[in-house]
């Protein structure tokens, strides 16, 4: 795979690796905790037609790499969701620290002090963060200081950025280096796909407008802008 980035979003690098195994090992560390199963409890995933319950089913065998040298970031943002079909859909976000041996290199999530000042639905995370009054004034900042081994469970749509690691008093240490991937949920019960229900239906189909006309605006950015960080799968 080859994606782009736009680097004064994130300019770190990643590499996708597809590990089943891996996975499951993750899928038994997780599906015993107490704390975890009450996290999820009454959670439906995001997105249309989730009506019913759902359950804890897996972890998302497509393990994310980030790495990050010094200086290289992610600015806020939310993580998309992954969705092998319409009854199993990703609702956390997993990340694990695989080293803590630089300075700064947070993780910071943004939780909105107040409701915002206009319909925030169809808008940019730049546009989101301005009806907020901005990232300094409209959040409460809960900041995560990376340790070897932990690990940050969070719900897809939860603002947040990775902050860039300082090497410079660190010996022999060049990058920051994370693991991302899903905690997975499947409805229980009759299985009932993508349909779309008649009260989603306006929605749906703004939603699907919003989705090219960002398609359009990036061939435009993409057109007129030359530097991007570029990812590949092995």
């Amino acid at each position: 795979m080859f994606d782009k980035y736009d680097v004064q979003k994130r300019n770190n690098s990643r590499l996708i690796i597809m590990d089943h195994q891996f996975a499951r090992t993750l899928w038994r560390r997780l599906k015993f905790s107490n704390k975890i199963t009450q996290l999820v409890s009454n959670r439906k995933p995001l997105g249309f037609n989730v009506q019913g319950d759902w359950e804890m089913s897996g972890v998302n065998e497509a393990m994310r790499l980030n790495k990050y040298r010094h200086d290289e970031y992610f600015s806020p943002h939310k993580d998309a969701q992954y969705a092998p079909n319409g009854d199993e859909r990703s609702l956390l976000s997993l990340v694990i620290y695989l080293n803590d041996n630089y300075e700064k290199g947070e993780t910071k999530f943004y939780f909105p002090k107040a409701a915002p000042k206009f319909n925030t639905k169809g808008l940019t995370i730049e546009e989101e963060i301005q009806a907020y009054s901005g990232l300094e004034n409209g959040y409460e900042c809960v900041t995560i200081k990376p340790k070897k081994g932990y690990a940050v469970l969070f719900t897809h749509n939860l603002l947040h950025a990775a902050m860039a690691p300082h090497m410079e008093n660190s010996l022999n240490v060049t990058e920051r280096i994370v693991l991302r991937t899903d905690v997975l949920v499947q409805r229980i019960g009759k299985p009932l796909g993508f349909a779309i229900c008649p009260e989603e239906q306006e929605d749906y189909l703004a939603c699907l407008n919003f989705f090219r006309e960002a398609q359009q605006n990036e061939l435009k950015l993409y057109k007129n802008f030359g530097e991007f960080v570029k990812t590949s799968e092995i």
